[in-house]
């Protein structure tokens, strides 16, 4: 069984329009203003440009995404995840299980891929998929893990198994263990430029008095949560 199936409680949450799903709180509040603000300085006008959003679990940002402008496609390995983020999608968005399907789309504008590549343990080999499902041009935006965060919490019942510093796992829901996979930003920028794109953009955005205020999270907010960064795939 695909393992982020039986996270489907967790990240399968339903959006309602007047209040923010608590499963997806820190993701929404704290990484999404960062991603969306890169976004928006590269496209001005996203009207029918095009998006896939990388593991797109319960489809929140397919459908930030559609908001903003874009025709977008979401594709995540897992199908239980799919069928939840079909609740969320507006009309006109096209999530997928199948990487064949979302490749037939064609190239795309800007991948996004929030809280992805750190459960990616043959990472080259995405890294390289997914550029080549990017026009020239394109950008490309992720949010991982900030290791300085997985330092902090290493130990907390959340995440286990970190006495290397880079590997480990994280266990939102009792008995699902999910591998982690503890990279620096410059491990993804080497990555990435190897297949041809080049940083634009890097934060680290810190939880605000005003979200802790309103959430309480089961690990140290100490460190930012999240390393988010943003490619350009060089033109042609």
């Amino acid at each position: 069984m695909n393992q982020w199936n039986q996270l489907t409680d967790v990240f399968g949450c339903r959006w309602s329009e007047d209040a923010i799903p608590e499963c997806a709180a820190d993701n929404i509040c704290i990484a999404w203003p960062s991603i969306i603000n890169c976004i928006e300085k590269v496209f001005d006008k996203p009207a029918r440009l095009k998006a896939l959003d990388f593991g797109c679990g319960g489809g929140l940002f397919c459908r930030k995404l559609h908001e903003m402008g874009f025709a977008v496609t979401g594709y995540d390995e897992s199908e239980d995840l799919v069928k939840a983020a079909r609740v969320n999608i507006p009309e006109g968005v096209t999530v997928t299980d199948s990487a064949a399907l979302a490749a037939r789309r064609g190239q795309y504008d800007v991948i996004t891929s929030i809280m992805v590549l750190q459960f990616v343990h043959d990472i080259e080999a995405t890294a390289e998929k997914i550029i080549s499902l990017l026009k020239p041009d394109g950008l490309l935006v992720h949010a991982v893990f900030n290791p300085e965060f997985i330092e902090e919490n290493s130990g907390n019942p959340v995440f286990t198994g970190f006495e290397d510093g880079r590997t480990g796992y994280m266990e939102l829901k009792k008995g699902v263990r999910i591998p982690v996979c503890n990279r620096t930003d410059s491990e993804y920028r080497d990555i990435f430029e190897r297949f041809g794109c080049k940083e634009i953009y890097r934060d680290l955005p810190h939880f605000t008095t005003e979200f802790l205020g309103k959430y309480t999270m089961p690990f140290s907010t100490e460190k930012p949560e999240y390393l988010i960064q943003a490619f350009r795939k060089e033109g042609r």
